[in-house]
């Protein structure tokens, strides 16, 4: 980041992936204040300042003028809905509108918002990358767009505003293996992953791209969209759960997508995922997996580390 060691860094929403990103921030620039902002009282992540703020409120909330110094160095947004706050998807786009205003105030150098892939919204298995089309049919979403939209606006005051488009995020204390393990996703249904490290990797890889990036999309996945079926297989053992399945006895979510996600512009610009495939992830998480390929042959449905899947493309630096 371009300003000077002292500068502050922001981070809203310090929760399962936003406490360890925050600490991770701290951990690279120890002379550098990292402040995590949530609207309830939360200790500080490891070399961290705490801070009890609403992002909804903007500069509106004065406890963000009274801590942070100016110009920020940085303003990372890592916020979801809270089933316990009755929160709505409205949340996103209001985080993103107070966000911004903040980094307006502050002087923030760079604005990074992150978003999620399920804003494609696809159910087709259909390949998608940064230029696929955007088109809002439900209320998510139309708030992860409208939220989306609201930071890349920052970019043309002066903001280096990216937008990080994160897949089925996973790691420790969020295991994926027992519901596919139980066959609870229909075999057929494409899906995505982003380990939780390297999705901190990529924030603060983008943090460090030149100006010339601002105001622009990446999605930050593994790279290697896989098939349900090829996960339980490879956790059970059982090719029946890719071949046999009955799709009216899958508990599948209502409205899953399925689609295929390349990051292949993320890639390009330098950063790699140390994940890059969920069956690494599931072994990392403590999963033996007896149905999976030997190294150098793929599943059904699994494209290897470095291998397109048909459909896919190679998209440029930009949205």
């Amino acid at each position: 980041m371009g300003h000077d060691a002292e500068s502050d860094v922001l981070l809203v929403g310090p929760g399962w992936l936003g406490a360890p990103a925050a600490a991770a921030l701290a951990a690279a620039s120890p002379a550098r204040r990292v402040w995590t902002a949530s609207r309830t009282d939360r200790p500080a992540p490891a070399g961290c300042h705490a801070l009890t703020a609403d992002v909804t409120r903007g500069m509106d909330d004065p406890a963000f003028a009274r801590a942070l110094a100016t110009p920020l160095a940085a303003v990372v947004v890592c916020v979801a809905p809270s089933r316990a706050r009755g929160d709505s998807y409205a949340v996103y786009p209001a985080a993103a509108r107070g966000a911004a205003t903040i980094a307006a105030a502050l002087g923030a150098e760079a604005l990074v918002y992150v978003s999620s892939t399920g804003v494609y919204d696809r159910h087709d298995g259909s390949a998608v990358d940064e230029r696929t089309l955007i088109a809002p049919a439900n209320d998510r979403v139309r708030a992860l767009f409208d939220a989306e939209l609201t930071v890349l606006a920052t970019a043309a005051a002066g903001c280096r505003a990216t937008v990080l488009r994160a897949a089925g995020l996973y790691g420790p204390g969020r295991d994926p293996g027992p519901r596919f393990a139980a066959g609870s996703v229909e075999p057929d249904t494409w899906c995505n992953f982003s380990w939780r490290d390297d999705v901190i990797a990529a924030m603060r890889h983008v943090l460090t791209l030149p100006a010339a990036y601002a105001g622009t999309i990446y999605n930050c996945t593994d790279n290697t969209p896989v098939q349900a079926g090829a996960i339980t297989h490879a956790l059970t053992g059982l090719q029946a759960a890719v071949t046999e399945m009955p799709v009216e006895d899958s508990a599948v979510r209502a409205g899953r997508s399925n689609q295929r996600i390349s990051s292949a512009a993320l890639l390009a610009t330098g950063w790699r995922p140390t994940m890059p495939t969920v069956f690494d992830g599931l072994r990392a998480l403590g999963h033996a997996l007896p149905g999976h390929a030997l190294p150098g042959h793929a599943l059904p449905g699994h494209a290897l580390p470095g291998h397109a899947l048909p459909g896919h493309t190679l998209p440029g630096h930009t949205a």
